[in-house]
């Protein structure tokens, strides 16, 4: 895992030097390089950061060049099947110089082009340079877990992982962008392509960047991962079983290192199958723990559960205290108002610490198994339609009610007043309302509107196949949209913040593309959300873990944005966007250290 970064132009621009590679130095403490390669008119400066897991040696430093010199390449990220890859490189006649997982892709390159990342399962980011036609290429996985964000103008394209490198390049940011602003106080994130800044968009999963001189193009280079239309029917018992196999053969493959490894344990369903799966082979876990008053949350109940699981797996515990999450904004310059962001960085902190460079995680599991309580009211979304009715109901509660059981009525209420089963759904993951962001902006509710922030669920939701059911479709939803744009955006960014790669085996890719086609009586049964990991989690991990109530990794809601006027809509969604609404008048006055961002016009 690392930090690259680049430029490719036609001009000599001054080399990337010490701003750029102390802009990534977090990523990849271990060793940081330039490179300048020059292919007729074209000119390209690549910038490497190395976070060394596998092969430690000089070997796998980068950029790294094919064995004839004609393709350059800077990864970030893990080839988990580069095992099997490598043997059909080699088998090819091709010679490695190391052992680092990535040096497939180059070999790979030079037989298959950019069909190569057809063969990948894995999680990366990565830019290749062809010094024969000049072209750059970038691209990133199917599921978008390691970012890759770039600018382009007058015949150049700057990349990075992280926004704060291309800052540092001098990168055309074109200012703030409004819509992606309004997104943030929507959501709490933005999603992709958009980033805060209108001239830096990110690369999307499963896409590759073809640049030239004569401009750019973006195409897919795998199938979008949609869920199957008609799946057939399974038998619940075989389904638990087939997921014991593929899980477990998922954590083996993700367990490819030259150092130790953590996981980072919630006592939920899917850090504790990850735990179980990976046995002995995981030296320490890291969990959250609460020590004062969580309110009716129960945040305090997952370090309770660490602990009974610690007894269980015989594996050593570390109990980092959420109030030592410390609120300072992302070193990437990136935009979080989700907690989960601050206190998985504390984690991270405490892991890098103990010397630590990977950390196994469960993210991903809800979105492929239904866990979200939003996942097991979605049929009843996509038939319930109160118009006005809903808006009356959702007033009264919000009048009448508190905390979040009165919170998430209120939601349910204005959800079902929508005729539109899409934007039924959307009100539940919506934070705030135009006039809310509108107020925060100093701009029209008509720029700050929900057609504006949905726009991209919306053409992501409108591609899926009909046939589908509705559960289905939020589902791919999610898993296309809200997963690399929150959760795990917010991961990569803590984790690397301290030179930790953080792995996510649910979402293998062979373990991704069974559960799309697993029919939804899987999914939810007997009114049992999320049935098959839990199943599977009573019967190898323990009933405690499956029978418990789902808890976000969070904070306190009333530990958030402390001092500031909350939004309009509830107790936790309220704070929330109040932390929100803090983090974008932050940016805008340009107090997160790079340039200056112009508070977006009021029209």
């Amino acid at each position: 895992m690392c930090g690259i970064a680049g430029h490719v132009g036609g001009r000599v621009v001054a080399p990337l030097a010490d701003g750029v590679l102390d802009a990534l130095r977090h990523r990849g403490p271990d060793a940081q390089r330039t490179e300048r390669r020059t292919t007729g008119s074209v000119v390209a400066d690549l910038a490497f950061a190395r976070l060394a897991i596998l092969d430690l040696s000089d070997a796998g430093q980068q950029p790294m060049s094919s064995e004839d010199g004609r393709f350059t390449m800077v990864f970030n990220g893990e080839i988990y099947n580069s095992p099997a890859l490598r043997g059909i490189c080699e088998r090819a006649g091709h010679r490695f110089r190391s052992a680092m997982d990535g040096e497939v892709i180059l070999h790979l390159w030079e037989m298959e082009g950019p069909s190569a990342l057809q063969l990948l399962n894995g999680i990366f980011a990565v830019a290749v340079l062809d010094a024969v036609t000049g072209e750059l290429f970038l691209a990133r996985d199917p599921l978008g877990v390691k970012p890759l964000i770039y600018a382009e103008a007058d015949g150049e394209l700057w990349f990075a992982s992280e926004l704060g490198a291309l800052l540092a390049m001098g990168a055309p940011t074109g200012g703030a962008d409004l819509v992606a602003l309004a997104q943030f106080l929507s959501f709490l994130w933005i999603p992709d392509p958009r980033t805060p800044y209108a001239g830096l968009h990110g690369v999307e999963p499963g896409t590759v960047v073809r640049w030239t001189r004569d401009g750019s193009s973006v195409s897919r280079y795998c199938e979008p991962l949609h869920p199957t239309e008609s799946p057939p029917a399974v038998d619940p018992e075989d389904a638990v079983e087939e997921l014991r196999s593929r899980l477990t053969d998922a954590v083996r493959r993700q367990l490819l290192s030259d150092v130790p490894i953590a996981v980072m344990a919630s006592g939920g369903v899917d850090s504790s199958l990850i735990w179980w799966a990976a046995g002995d082979s995981v030296e320490r876990a890291y969990t959250i723990d609460w020590a004062g008053t969580t309110g009716g949350e129960r945040l305090s109940e997952d370090a309770a559960t660490v602990r009974a699981l610690s007894d269980l797996l015989g594996t050593p515990v570390t109990y980092v205290a959420g109030e030592d999450a410390s609120g300072d904004p992302p070193r990437s310059g990136d935009l979080f108002a989700d907690p989960a962001h601050d206190l998985a960085r504390t984690i991270s902190r405490r892991a890098a610490g103990d010397g630590f460079k990977v950390l196994l995680c469960g993210q991903g599991g809800d979105e492929l198994f239904a866990g979200y309580r939003r996942h097991h009211i979605s049929p009843i979304l996509g038939q319930l339609h109160l118009g006005g009715l809903g808006m009356k109901a959702e007033r009264v509660i919000a009048r009448c009610g508190s905390g979040l059981g009165a919170e998430y009525l209120a939601r349910l209420a204005r959800a079902a007043s929508e005729r539109d089963p899409f934007a039924s759904y959307m009100q539940i993951c919506t934070y705030s309302t135009a006039a809310d962001r509108a107020r925060v902006l100093g701009c029209t509710e008509q720029e700050a509107s929900n057609d504006a922030v949905w726009r991209q669920h919306r053409v992501v939701f409108d591609a899926l196949p009909a046939g589908v059911s509705f559960l289905r479709k939020v589902m791919a939803l999610e898993l296309a949209v809200y997963l690399p744009g929150l959760g795990l955006a917010y991961i990569d960014r803590a984790s690397m913040e301290h030179g930790v790669e953080v792995r996510v085996p649910w979402l293998d890719l062979e373990l991704v593309r069974w559960s799309l086609a697993l029919p939804d009586s899987v999914l939810i049964r007997g009114q049992r959300a999320k049935w098959l990991p839990k199943e599977l989690a009573a019967r190898v991990v323990s009933p405690q873990v499956a029978l418990r109530a789902k808890r976000g990794f969070a904070a306190p809601a009333h530990r958030v944005a402390v001092g500031r006027a909350p939004g309009s809509r509830g107790f936790r969604q309220g704070r929330y966007f109040a932390l929100a609404a803090s983090i974008v008048e932050r940016h805008c006055a340009g107090a997160s250290g790079h340039e200056r961002v112009p508070r977006p016009p009021s029209t």
